[in-house]
């Protein structure tokens, strides 16, 4: 079984980093992180480093990173999901704000922690097992769900 690659982006790429979670895909992101921080994490825990940055990329171990050439975001996901064949996993998204994986809990125990007119207007809902973020499958999604299907559809 072929597991997908695991990546940490740098202060550049934190929407990258964000798009690449919806996609089930584990990305480190933080802000503050040095580059440094970002090496050694990187080296640890087997990470490919995603970024912009040609003097950290050419300070990293040769394939343990990749300059990102693509200006914008969407062509900046179509490189990482095409170069990394990304396209041939389907796994269910993690959390947008800190990596987590996401788990789906009742009605009853999201109550008290979402907007009365979410909780009367949607069944389905999920919690990040990290940060407890919640989720649901509010207007967006349609919107998101969309933009990954040509995002794929791009790579193939």
């Amino acid at each position: 079984m072929i597991l997908p690659p695991r990546f940490a982006c740098d202060v550049m790429l934190g929407s990258m980093a964000k798009w690449l979670r919806m996609l089930g895909i584990d990305t480190f992101y933080d802000n503050q992180a040095a580059d440094a921080d970002l090496k050694r994490l990187c080296l640890e825990e087997k990470r490919i480093l995603l970024t912009k940055d040609r003097a950290l990329h050419d300070s990293m171990p040769v394939g343990t990173s990749r300059l990102v050439g693509a200006v914008h975001l969407r062509a900046q996901l179509e490189e990482i999901v095409r170069v990394f064949r990304l396209d041939r996993f389907d796994l269910p998204p993690r959390c947008s704000a800190c990596n987590g994986e996401l788990e789906t809990i009742s009605k009853e125990q999201a109550k008290d922690r979402v907007p009365p007119y979410v909780f009367l207007t949607q069944e389905r809902f999920q919690r990040c097992a990290q940060c407890r973020k919640l989720y649901w499958p509010g207007t967006h999604l349609k919107r998101i769900a969309e933009r990954i299907v040509k995002i794929r559809k791009a790579c193939e």
